[in-house]
């Protein structure tokens, strides 16, 4: 029996939804179609040396994932169900074109290489910001590669499957062909019924100005898809925060329906909150955190020497709260 906490649990939604959120860029493409190099050099070496191995993982693929040990089974009081695979797919073996080592890096090549087109037209003349159901780009996928939807589903796990088989040791090596066959396994999953993920294709996803970096991102709309097998494996699960407000969203969010929702009223032994507005600094300048004005030298200047002397009068220490994590360290930074 296991008791599972969720602290700061705000934002529990976001961590969600970008869990099951794929982004691929240029850069990632390369490195996957330098992966695939290594993996077709790698299988031959086995082919050569060890041809058992590579024999002994395709009669593993005829059985289903589950069989060969490859994803638990669904969700039950041992085992934590796969959010990514319809309960279905974790039953059926691997189809057969895809189950050569060389036919499955044949078939993800092609995968790489549609992405990659579909990148050059977004940064093109013609390009721009462009959003698309998975049926629709799954649809454009298999109709420019003549590849079928059903090896898709499946490109995740038999990369894993073939990683275990040829031994990698340095994993991160392969960290942008992993994020390739996710991206391929999720649109093929979850391409039909109510849309639970978008596509989003951008002509500058970069966040640095003036920077060409074109991405397309695989957008999770539904945060209760990452959360669900934690809801089915655990009994109890518990989300605190101390702005987990209105306590009431979060069970829709999620989809799921809370036992005990309380909401705390915070107390303190004595007086200790004095509202102050402060809008010009030491030298008459104005002072504001608006996104046009945070970063001028004069407001970055004067909101330094207030904290100063703030600190220096109140005995029992002073917390300071900013806007955003990166405008706290840019402030540090100027400080």
């Amino acid at each position: 029996e296991s008791i599972i906490v969720f602290d700061e649990g705000h934002n529990i939604d976001s961590v969600c939804i970008e869990a099951l959120s794929v982004t691929i860029n240029d850069r990632g493409l390369e490195q996957a179609t330098r992966s695939l190099g290594r993996l077709s050099s790698e299988v031959s070496r086995i082919k050569q040396t060890d041809s058992q191995r590579l024999q002994q993982e395709y009669q593993n693929l005829v059985a289903g994932l589950i069989d060969q040990g490859l994803l638990d089974a669904p969700a039950n009081d041992s085992t934590l169900a796969s959010n990514a695979l319809d309960p279905d797919v974790l039953q059926e073996s691997v189809p057969g074109n895809i189950r050569r080592a060389e036919h499955f890096i044949q078939f993800m090549r092609k995968v790489v290489e549609h992405l990659k087109t579909r990148l050059r037209t977004v940064a093109g003349p013609n390009g721009g910001v462009q959003s698309e159901t998975p049926l629709a780009f799954l649809h454009r996928m298999t109709n420019g590669t003549s590849l079928e939807a059903k090896p898709l589903r499946f490109a995740y796990s038999r990369l894993n499957s073939l990683l275990r088989t040829l031994q990698v040791s340095n994993l991160d090596d392969f960290n942008s062909l992993s994020d390739v066959a996710d991206f391929a396994t999720l649109l093929a999953t979850y391409s039909e019924g109510v849309a639970k993920f978008a596509i989003i294709m951008e002509p500058n996803g970069s966040s640095i100005p003036g920077a060409s970096d074109p991405c397309i991102q695989l957008s999770c709309l539904d945060a209760s898809l990452a959360i669900a097998p934690v809801f089915k494996r655990f009994g109890t699960v518990a989300i605190t925060s101390g702005t987990l407000s209105p306590i009431d969203l979060y069970p829709k969010l999620l989809q799921f329906e809370p036992c005990i929702s309380e909401s705390f009223q915070m107390s303190a032994f004595r007086p200790c909150i004095r509202p102050l507005v402060i809008t010009r600094g030491s030298d008459q300048l104005a002072v504001s955190t608006k996104f046009e004005d945070r970063n001028d030298l004069g407001v970055v200047r004067n909101y330094g020497n207030m904290l100063v002397e703030l600190c220096s009068v109140i005995p029992d220490g002073v917390v300071a709260f900013f806007t955003s994590y990166s405008y706290m360290e840019s402030l540090i930074s100027e400080w």
